[in-house]
């Protein structure tokens, strides 16, 4: 089974529910931000951004508003602990990412006085119902990024393979009136990657970054499943093992373009080629060769599209030349390069 969101989602904003009171401590945002400030570690393109500071404190905060998903970015530093309010409008799922800190946050829910920990270099999921909560920051530098977004994206039984989320998806189905949280898992440099794609790529009033968004945010869901796995479950579980080997795929085509052989995809995943094709076909309906070919065709098309002439495309697909690119393209594609260029 190939995971995907299908989702209500496509019909509805994503509205701001998270309102996390920093006026409350540092008092108005300041009107500028001179250069010699301290800057965001990660900038989100596009966001709101809001500048405070208070004697030595200072905080930045990042909001950027996508109709699949709000993301969100706090650079923080303090001399002292702090307690800073927050109100939560909608229950939503939730992502808290800590990238960097000198010490855990703690998320205290004000009507049940429960606390939840985020550590230093760990994540976790939230069902964070409606109500007031407390972040306790102790001194110093705090790095968070997150996102939440709506739950119905876990819908027709695409959720089952996310074991660890089961418990915060039921609180979010049930509306329950007590926070939920997953598991925590280390964030790792992959992660970090995909979370300074995410912001840099945004665009704003660009109808293609809906989409853009809801990719990257599937992505670092799929990375959060896999170093759960890693770090919890350590069994051998199928889908994990094909998605991953579909991933190691589309990099090495990305990098060698037609001299990518799958055979030697295998060993790294220490599985038989026999075996991940056989899994292949069961999760996704083809071939894994066919796979191949598909992402070959797509990274072509991408370099079609620029500059490059027809050499220069086929020595960067890890062809010998355009005629025997050629031939492959319209045995895949159904036309020739010429006519594709011409198309576009």
């Amino acid at each position: 089974m190939s995971f995907s969101f299908v989702t209500h989602l496509h019909y509805q904003i994503m509205k701001k529910s998270l309102h996390i009171n920093f006026r409350a401590y540092f008092g108005q945002p300041v009107a500028d931000h001179a250069s010699d400030e301290p800057q965001a570690r990660i900038p989100i393109r596009h966001a709101d951004t809001q500048y405070y500071v208070n004697r030595s404190d200072w905080a930045i905060t990042q909001e950027f508003d996508g109709k699949h998903g709000y993301l969100y970015s706090y650079d923080l530093y303090f001399e002292q602990p702090v307690n800073v309010p927050a109100h939560v409008d909608i229950g939503d799922l939730y992502v808290i990412y800590v990238l960097d800190g000198n010490n855990d946050i703690l998320l205290r829910d004000l009507s049940a006085d429960s606390v939840c920990t985020h550590s230093p270099q760990r994540a976790r999921y939230l069902y964070i119902p409606p109500g007031d909560y407390q972040f306790e920051l102790t001194a110093g530098r705090h790095q968070v990024f997150g996102f939440y977004f709506d739950g119905g994206i876990f819908r027709d039984g695409n959720e089952r393979s996310f074991h660890f989320l089961h418990d915060v998806i039921a609180g979010y189905r049930s509306q329950s009136a007590k926070l939920v949280h997953s598991v925590d898992f280390f964030i790792g440099p992959q992660t970090v990657r995909c979370i300074q794609y995410c912001c840099h790529h945004l665009k704003k009033g660009d109808l293609d970054n809906e989409a853009f968004i809801l990719r990257e945010l599937t992505r670092l869901m799929q990375l959060s499943k896999e170093k759960v796995y890693n770090e919890y479950e350590q069994t051998s579980d199928p889908e994990l093992l094909i998605h991953r080997c579909r991933q190691l795929l589309a990099k090495e085509i990305a990098y060698q373009g037609n001299k990518t052989q799958i055979k030697l995809i295998a060993p790294q995943l220490r599985a038989r080629y026999e075996y991940l094709n056989r899994l292949h076909k069961q999760f996704y309906g083809e071939k894994l060769s066919d796979y191949r070919n598909r992402l070959l065709v797509k990274h072509v098309e991408t370099l079609l599209i620029g500059p490059f002439s027809l050499w220069e495309v086929a020595l960067q697909s890890g062809f010998h030349g355009p005629s025997e690119l050629n031939r492959f393209f319209k045995r895949h594609r159904g036309i020739t390069l010429a006519e594709y260029r011409r198309s576009i």
